[in-house]
């Protein structure tokens, strides 16, 4: 059942945003009127909301960010030429490397790839009742799970680290019902070196408290 979720959630039609465009909308770089076009779409598809928060992300990393900075010198006329390619790249990169390699706090450092098995999402997973907790299976060799949790803009929400493999969330994150949420975990397995779930949506069944 968890499967059939996850595959429905990942399925991409032919209104989907392209590389371009998820990675312009991530950047904020859309003009207003093209915005507002896209917006409603992306609101309703599970598929470009994760692309669009993933892309954000991958532009937190230090090697983008210096490079944005360099584009944001340019003038304006030549913006757009420079930063969508560099945002559209982000996009590939998080195809490559489907997991976030940076440190919990800035600043983020990018962190080995590493075969190690990866934690798998337990709880929550799809429509739930509740989620009062994150759950996920242990990963031989691990000695450090990383845990964050993000709304649908891509948000994070709550992110902790800790040696076991359950978390409870404080108080004061508060998930509506209704709402879509993601979450991930990696594992620690060496020096430095982090394994990933994959992104994982999940929603308050309406009606219902978290």
């Amino acid at each position: 059942m968890a499967a059939a979720q996850s595959s429905a959630l990942s399925a991409r039609t032919p209104e989907c945003l392209d590389d371009d465009m998820i990675a312009a909308l991530a950047e904020d770089g859309l003009e207003p009127r093209l915005r507002a076009d896209v917006l409603p779409h992306v609101a309703g598809c599970a598929s470009c909301r994760s692309a669009v928060a993933s892309v954000a992300r991958a532009l937190e990393s230090p090697s983008i960010t210096r490079e944005l900075a360099a584009v944001r010198r340019v003038p304006r006329r030549g913006l757009l030429t420079y930063a969508v390619p560099i945002a559209a790249a982000a996009v590939l990169l998080l195809l490559a490397i489907p997991h976030r390699v940076d440190d919990p706090l800035p600043p983020h450092r990018a962190a080995p790839i590493t075969a190690s098995p990866a934690p798998t999402a337990v709880w929550p997973v799809g429509v739930v009742s509740g989620a009062p907790s994150l759950r996920w299976t242990a990963v031989s060799g691990a000695d450090r799970y990383r845990v964050t949790l993000f709304d649908a803009e891509g948000t994070v929400l709550h992110e902790t680290e800790l040696d076991g493999t359950i978390t409870q969330l404080p108080a004061s994150v508060v998930l509506d019902s209704g709402r879509p949420y993601w979450w991930r975990v990696e594992a620690r397995t060496g020096f430095d070196r982090w394994t990933a779930s994959d992104l994982i949506e999940f929603a308050i069944a309406e009606g219902a408290r978290r």
